[in-house]
């Protein structure tokens, strides 16, 4: 194998990553986004657990409603 093939074969896998990185994603987007209706959890305790901040919730609640 060449340095290319390598280099291609490196890409191979790394697409494959962020394909499985972007799924769970979307899991983890859904997670929050039904439990921002459930109204026993607050947003301050979304964003402790998450790590993501109270601003970054709201756009993925809007845009998951947007959908």
């Amino acid at each position: 194998m060449n340095t290319l093939d390598d280099i291609a074969a490196a890409m191979d896998e790394l697409r494959k990553a962020e394909e499985a990185v972007n799924a769970k994603r979307a899991v983890v987007y859904a997670k929050i986004t039904a439990a921002s209706q459930n109204k026993a959890i607050k947003q301050v305790d979304l964003t402790r657990v998450t790590g993501y901040s109270r601003e970054t919730i709201r756009k993925i609640v809007r845009a998951a409603e947007g959908q």
